[in-house]
């Protein structure tokens, strides 16, 4: 278990003045949520400062998020015909967006030291060997079972072939909870603890009988240790694989 923290680098003080801000884009156009242009010094002398302060308090590991979204003001899924909309740039227009990025990520991973670095919504090529997990899809949900399948299964499933080559990928948590079934949330559960991937809990107590106790502790035993990569069979027919290869034997899953 290691004491972490999440944290939004690009994320502005209210107080902050226009200058030290990304211009408005659609998508990106909340006065209640400004955002710090990454190449502004002033601001990457900030999130330095942060992640330092997080490293001199004690925490082991940090998740840093949104940056994708703060920067382009747009989700994976709704950058079909372009990243941001003409006209829009940086304060500092001698860079490319990739250079932007790229530099922003550094600043993370050296102001971090030996702090274990967790980025989500960050860019999968440009993380690669820079940080030491990375969130591959969207969120997985303790809601809906549907979500769980397409965001978690599924990107599992065609993205495992990177873990341990490009970072260890997360498939991101078991959102355990009253609203899912457990025989659903078990079987995403021996999934993620078999996998070679990292495993993550999110369990509302009301949630938390005897049996879900115990099968936590043996799933988080099981995932401490090093293990083969998961390997889905039925990739090639199946979106939401259901038979996998796990430790040297074939497991199949229901995910309806």
């Amino acid at each position: 278990m290691r004491p972490g923290l999440w944290y939004r680098p690009l994320s502005a003080s209210y107080k902050d003045g226009a200058n030290l801000l990304l211009p408005a884009i659609p998508g990106r156009d909340n006065p209640k949520n400004p955002i710090l242009d990454p190449t502004i010094d002033e601001n990457l002398e900030r999130i330095k400062h942060n992640i330092s302060l997080y490293h001199q308090w004690g925490f082991d590991m940090v998740k840093h998020d949104f940056s994708t979204f703060d920067i382009t003001g747009k989700w994976g899924f709704q950058m079909q015909d372009g990243i941001t909309p003409a006209g829009w740039h940086f304060y500092d227009q001698t860079k490319t967006t990739a250079e932007v990025i790229n530099n922003l990520y550094r600043v993370i991973r050296e102001s971090a030291g030996d702090m274990y670095l967790i980025g989500c919504n960050t860019l999968s090529h440009l993380s690669a060997g820079v940080f030491e997990l990375n969130r591959i899809g969207d969120d997985t949900s303790g809601k809906e079972w549907d979500r769980t399948r397409k965001m978690g299964v599924n990107t599992l499933a065609f993205r495992i072939a990177q873990n341990n080559h490009f970072y260890a990928t997360d498939g991101d948590c078991v959102g355990l909870t009253k609203e899912i079934a457990w025989a659903r949330n078990k079987q995403w559960m021996h999934l993620l603890a078999e996998s070679g991937t990292p495993l993550f809990i999110s369990a509302e107590p009301e949630a938390l009988g005897e049996e879900q106790r115990q099968f936590i502790k043996t799933c988080f035993a099981k995932a401490a240790k090093k293990q083969p990569a998961g390997e889905p069979l039925d990739w090639l027919t199946n979106q939401r694989p259901a038979k996998w290869m796990l430790n040297g034997r074939e497991v199949i899953f229901n995910w309806e």
